[in-house]
């Protein structure tokens, strides 16, 4: 006689459901939270960056309504550049901190004491940059982040992850006869998918078909958050790269800016110090620029300086870089040479390409020329600062020489 079957003991059929789903709900949560926790440190990271690098464009937009304490003009520059999705406040503040002028991101009454304390956690200080005029700090900008974007994220995230537990409890009534790894394989390649995503940032990883309705089914889900995550990956590179170039360009000529121009002198003292070979600092300054501008009006005198960055351009080697130093000041960084011709033949290209006319707005064609300076390192200066004041003598000299009464002007204007 066969023995009796105790009723109270469980089925191998509710092993198995039971084991796979533990075993699937597990897998399902470590992989929506592994996602979600590394798209939102993805995100605030970008972010973050995306704050620092909108706070110095800021600085180099308001920079000049500061100096002349024109409130309504910092309100303007800094809400042109900052009052974007991913900004929630907007600060520029005088060195003692008294602020000159601010932007706030209104919020709904029925979510803002939610966004505003997301920002109080996800950002508890604000990206700082400093507006900075002749060496001096003149001013200050804060740029407080806003977390809408990242609980836009987080909700849909969780509803997909929610959706994806659900189907995966009804999958596994239904997949209580199959083997363990006909059901847990998928949805651990789910799992190293997101350990990729989050460890190497993989974001075009994708997780293949498996075959069975339920898993595809959170497979597709899975696949657009992946695509979702990939981008907002993507648009936030996009843009901290659009915002590095304008913090680090000059918006007229195209050409590197001051701030650029101070780090690449100091990389290049650093990196001569290091080979022992010598580079040549170039600084140039248009002759008569006022004049262009009284005469002719301001947009001839931008014409005049697109001009003569374009000329710049091409007058110089691919491995040479020219910046703008601000009003009618350029200046030319030359790579490492070996010998003093080379930096006369360049400045020989730079004064021919100057002949070479330009049209003005009314249709007149003009030619620019200009005063040059030259600062070899070490032999002129074996710091960044000993080279510009021994280049920017160099070329007073220069234009003394050839334009003594612009010079005499200049002296009686200081």
């Amino acid at each position: 006689m066969a023995p009796a079957i105790n009723p109270q003991l469980p089925t191998l059929r509710d092993l198995l459901a039971r084991a796979h789903l533990r075993l699937i709900l597990f897998t399902v949560v470590l992989a929506a939270a592994s996602l979600m926790l590394s798209g939102v440190l993805v995100i605030r990271a970008y972010a973050q960056r995306n704050l620092e690098l909108m706070a110095h464009t800021v600085a180099y937009t308001v920079e000049p309504a500061v100096v002349f304490q024109d409130r309504q003009a910092i309100y303007e520059g800094m809400t042109s550049v900052g009052a974007s999705k991913g900004v929630d406040r907007l600060e520029v503040c005088d060195p003692a901190g008294t602020v000159l002028a601010h932007w706030d991101r209104p919020h709904p009454a029925v979510r803002g004491w939610l966004v505003t304390s997301a920002n109080l956690l996800i950002w508890p200080e604000p990206a700082r940059a400093d507006v900075i005029q002749g060496g001096a700090v003149i001013a200050k900008v804060k740029v407080y982040g806003n977390s809408g974007g990242i609980l836009r994220y987080l909700l849909a995230a969780t509803v997909i992850a929610l959706t994806c537990i659900a189907l995966t409890v009804l999958a596994t009534r239904i997949l209580a006869r199959r083997l363990q790894n006909e059901v847990i394989a998928p949805l651990d390649h789910v799992a190293k998918v997101a350990h990729a995503v989050r460890r190497d940032r993989a974001f075009e990883k994708r997780v293949p078909a498996s075959g069975i309705a339920e898993i595809d089914r959170f497979g597709q889900d899975f696949n657009s958050l992946l695509a979702e995550l990939q981008g907002w990956h993507a648009g936030l590179t996009s843009e901290n790269a659009e915002l590095q170039r304008r913090a680090t360009h000059d918006g007229l000529t195209g050409l590197g800016n001051r701030t650029l121009f101070d780090q690449k002198l100091v990389e290049a003292v650093s990196e001569s110090q290091r080979s022992g070979t010598p580079f040549a600092l170039l600084y140039l300054d248009v002759d008569r620029f006022k004049q262009v501008n009284d005469d002719f009006g301001h947009s001839s005198g931008d014409a005049a300086l697109i001009a003569v960055g374009e000329r710049l351009r091409g007058a110089i080697r691919h491995i040479d870089t020219a910046y703008r130093l601000g009003g009618d000041e350029f200046a030319v960084v030359l790579a490492p040479f070996y010998n003093r011709a080379h930096v006369e033949g360049v400045i020989h290209r730079i004064k021919e390409a100057m002949n070479n006319p330009f049209r003005m707005p009314n249709g007149q064609l003009a030619t620019a020329t200009l005063s040059v300076g030259v600062a070899v390192f070490p032999e002129d200066g074996a710091t960044a600062k000993e080279l510009l004041s021994h280049a920017d003598a160099a070329m007073y000299r220069d234009k003394q020489s050839r334009h003594p009464a612009d010079t005499e002007g200049a002296q009686d204007d200081a």
